[in-house]
């Protein structure tokens, strides 16, 4: 154990680790301080307020909402929202008149939520007209969860669905007609606004964990401390052994206490309701084909990036024994980790190219945004999702990798 404490003092009080975790920890607070700024609610008197009383503010109108979402309930915010836009105060209101529109916008916080979902629902797929819902007559309620099936399928039969095979594009649509109706709806922001926020929070350990165990192996050969190590017997078995456990051992405390703290605030700020709602209840899930509630999403999100962060650290840890500087580890991990995020498939439509990116690593980091992208893999006719791949693929890589890194160093000639 006093060989594991020192390797981990070794990797946590290294000038970089500290530098680095202290920009994570900036970074996150950050995060969670603009997370925090951008909830706005409008009083009656169409004044803004921000920050906690807001969030409290519009939890409590939002909750007066919570239900089905049935054909009923649309109807009833077609025709609240008709009414309100009837409301003789607010005829003849101009653009320019910000108070009496902030005013009128104040009557529909409590139900924009259900008020996005009739717009996404009776809209185009690929635009949003926010105007929508105040064209539309409560007599269009029946038709607003066949909308959506009529919408996947649309998309899955559109010219951008061409780098899906055709199981894959039957799997979406099956999944869009087997999806569970009505939707049950809770105000859900503490749910949502931790979604929404995870690839920040993924990338960012991901960059973190590289930086904390780059030098792992390759600070031995800078200090020319491999000579002494690899002279012992202890050293050359026990001492890289325990390295090895060392870098994982930060990189999950790294992970784990990052991602406790972060979202710890944001379900004390925001609150854990809406835990049990499915995705599809939300403006950024709506067209997703996963058949789960935002509490499972949040926890897939969480292991997906724990894996993905792993398969880094392991794969940090090789090109540490590889690589005589730290530097030259953490350019290459970024190279093969940011790169592909970067380029995504924008720059690259052939559909050979899009199922490549679709198996890289940095998927596993996407968190939330994996959910709203159709990536599914055709594996002999069976067709999975990243949640069922990724995981096996690099977790098992991530195991791969050690003996791996560990043979390197062991078997690396002393100068």
């Amino acid at each position: 154990m006093q060989i594991l404490k020192y390797e981990l003092k070794k990797i946590f009080y290294k000038k970089s680790s500290i530098i680095s975790l202290a920009v994570l920890g900036i970074c996150m607070g950050f995060m969670l301080f603009s997370c925090l700024s951008e909830i706005s609610y409008t009083d009656a008197e169409g004044n803004h307020i921000n920050g906690i009383k807001a969030v409290r503010l519009l939890k409590s109108e939002k909750m007066q909402w919570n239900g089905i979402i049935s054909p009923e309930t649309v109807r009833k915010v077609i025709t609240k929202n008709s009414a309100i836009n009837s409301n003789s105060q607010y005829k003849g209101m101009k653009e320019s008149d910000i108070k009496l529109s902030n005013m009128q916008y104040s009557r529909k916080q409590g139900f924009m939520d259900i008020r996005e979902l009739i717009n996404l629902s009776y809209g185009e797929v690929h635009s949003y007209d926010y105007y929508l819902i105040d064209r539309l007559s409560p007599d269009v309620a029946n038709t607003f969860y066949t909308n959506r099936v009529g919408q996947i399928k649309t998309l899955a039969t559109s010219q951008e669905a061409d780098y899906l095979t055709k199981n894959e594009k039957n799997y979406l649509i099956n999944s869009a007609q087997t999806l569970f109706t009505p939707f049950n709806y809770s105000y859900a922001d503490g749910w949502l606004n931790a979604l929404e926020r995870s690839a920040t929070v993924l990338f960012a350990l991901a960059f973190v964990i590289c930086i904390l165990l780059a030098p792992i192996f390759s600070v031995e050969y800078q200090t020319c401390c491999d000579a002494i190590l690899l002279s012992t017997e202890h050293g050359k078995r026990k001492g890289i052994v325990y390295k090895l456990i060392a870098g994982l051992l930060s990189a999950s405390l790294v992970y784990w206490i990052t991602a406790g703290v972060v979202y710890c605030f944001m379900f004390t700020v925001f609150g854990v309701e809406g835990g049990d709602c499915p995705i599809q209840a939300s403006f950024s899930g709506w067209k997703s084909f996963y058949h789960v509630t935002n509490i499972q999403s949040f926890w897939m999100v969480l292991i997906l990036g724990y894996v993905g962060c792993m398969f880094i650290g392991s794969l940090t840890m090789f090109l540490s024994s590889k690589v005589k500087t730290s530097f030259a580890t953490i350019i290459l991990i970024f190279i093969f980790i940011m790169v592909p995020a970067t380029i995504g498939k924008s720059l690259i439509t052939e559909s050979v190219w899009n199922k490549i990116i679709d198996i890289l690593p940095h998927q596993m980091l996407l968190g939330w945004n994996i959910f709203r992208t159709y990536i599914l893999y055709d594996i002999g006719g069976k067709v999975v999702t990243p949640y069922e791949v990724l995981p096996v693929l690099y977790g098992t890589l991530a195991v791969i990798l050690l003996p791996f890194a560990y043979n390197s160093f062991r078997k690396h000639k002393i100068a």
